[in-house]
């Protein structure tokens, strides 16, 4: 067996945890509300399976008055949308269906995709599609000829 740490990335790791060809069978972690709802539809369209529960920031990042505002204000937003702060959500909860479509290019490299590389005026990049009603995975690799882009571009990428 072989632990991991994902300073960052949640998204990225919790997506390594149901694709085919990698060696992460779990993750634990913590991480922010929209990153554990995408990590939810790419994995349950994938198949796979993942509990989360919603914490309020001074519950978890130490209880400073900064800290504290923002968990408060994290617990009404809760309560507006009528979900229980600290409850195990299941799959279901955070994903109802596996009828969505992820899509994440790299920008720099990491585990789940290479990152952009240049040489001269050609770039290339690194796309992973999923497509969750057909649990479909595409790696997409494109070139990128960059005096071609848009002129307005140039400035900032020749």
């Amino acid at each position: 067996m072989r632990v991991f740490t994902f300073p960052d990335g949640d998204v990225a790791a919790s997506i390594l945890t149901c694709m085919p060809d990698s060696e992460v069978d779990v993750m634990y972690g913590i991480g922010g509300a929209p990153e554990g709802v995408v990590s939810a539809a790419v994995i349950r369209a994938l198949d796979g399976d993942m509990q989360g529960r919603l914490l309020a920031r001074h519950h978890v990042k130490g209880d400073s008055a900064e800290n504290r505002l923002l968990g408060e204000q994290e617990l009404q937003r809760c309560a507006e949308m009528g979900i229980e702060a600290g409850k195990v959500l299941v799959l279901d909860e955070m994903a109802r269906n596996d009828n969505v479509v992820f899509a994440a290019t790299g920008i720099t490299s990491g585990d789940l995709l290479k990152g952009i590389t240049r040489q001269g005026n050609i770039a290339t990049s690194e796309t992973l599609l999923i497509r969750g009603k057909s649990r479909t995975i595409r790696r997409i690799q494109s070139i990128h000829y960059l005096d071609r882009k848009d002129p307005a571009l140039h400035p900032f990428i020749l």
